[in-house]
């Protein structure tokens, strides 16, 4: 029944009340005061009561990532004025994807940092609209198993989100029932701008199986940034053969075993998305995107435009002790 009742989300946040409660009168190993551990399980309790029945953002908790046990293997710092297309494809031209268009020609390097803007534009070749990007590291780069993070600052608009995430070609095989094969790993989505509890919180989630019927998928919750669409935050992902952890600033927020774990390669993704659907007009007809009315992009002040996702770098690791001599 307790299943049935709830979602994974608010199911994670009772179990963490009841370990709270718990807590104030399991002393650690160090031996807090009781009245400390009081005030900290009461702090964080509200918190979890706020999230649980009002839909607030949770506080990165957790254990710290500690770099020192993970070599570098594979990073793009932007530090040149173009894309480096040894690391990244940039495939997407003209593409229509929700409420606007993916287009190759929004995403450039400068200044040592990658940007993807968002703008309106005219007379392009499907026509005037939002127009945004992606990049990808499939075919050049892949993984299985080691920590990613990266570095940057979300586009501050209504009706955006920027994302960092990873994918593996089994999320579009048959249904099988676990993520095993590969899967979509969200380690953000910042789309929360208009959201005056949630302005700077982010989404972390997953899914597999595609993403039709058969398909099975969970947001992890909602978790707090600091001022993520004006200073840079990290986000990150911790992946081993039992586990995918998730960070932000290096504070771990939540974690899944199980079928919710790949194991199979998977490559990296950057994007931004405008709010809305694609709808294909006629049958066969060119697929239009339409904004989504409650979180409507044209509402933002629009000399906010032209706006950029800025990302200061992008890196994997392994973990020191998996590497093979």
């Amino acid at each position: 029944m307790f299943d049935s009742i709830f979602s994974f989300r608010e199911k994670r946040m009772i179990q963490r009340i009841f370990a709270s409660a718990k807590g104030i009168f399991s002393p650690p190993a160090g031996g807090t005061s009781f009245l400390k551990r009081l005030i900290c399980a009461t702090v964080v309790i509200a918190e979890l009561i706020g999230a649980l029945f009002f839909n607030m953002p949770q506080t990165p908790r957790g254990q710290r990532i500690n770099l020192d046990e993970w070599t570098l293997s594979w990073s793009d710092e932007f530090d040149g004025d173009s894309l480096d297309t040894t690391k990244w494809n940039n495939p997407y031209d003209n593409v229509a994807r929700r409420g606007g268009f993916w287009d190759k020609d929004q995403v450039f390097v400068e200044n040592g940092v990658l940007k993807i803007r968002t703008e309106y534009k005219e007379n392009e070749q499907f026509g005037s609209g939002w127009y945004t990007g992606a990049i990808e590291t499939k075919g050049l780069f892949e993984q299985k198993y080691g920590y990613f993070e990266c570095r940057c600052i979300c586009p501050g608009g209504i009706g955006l989100w920027a994302a960092f995430w990873t994918l593996g070609d089994g999320m579009f095989a048959p249904p099988d029932g676990s993520a095993a094969d590969g899967c979509e790993i969200d380690m953000f989505e910042s789309g929360f701008f208009k959201d005056k509890k949630k302005h700077d919180a982010v989404n972390q989630a997953t899914g597999f199986d595609g993403y039709g019927e058969g398909s099975s998928g969970v947001v992890l919750g909602h978790y707090s940034g600091k001022d993520i669409f004006n200073e840079y935050n990290t986000f990150g992902l911790e992946w081993n053969e039992n586990e995918i952890i998730f960070y932000i600033n290096g504070i771990e927020t939540d974690r899944l075993s199980g079928e919710w774990v790949p194991h199979v390669k998977q490559y990296l993704l950057l994007s931004v998305e405008v709010a809305g659907k694609t709808e294909e007009i006629g049958v066969g007809g060119q697929p239009v995107p339409f904004v989504d009315e409650s979180n409507n992009i044209n509402d933002n002040d629009m000399s906010i435009f032209p706006l950029d996702f800025v990302v200061d770098y992008v890196r994997a690791y392994q973990r020191t002790q998996d590497i093979e001599v």
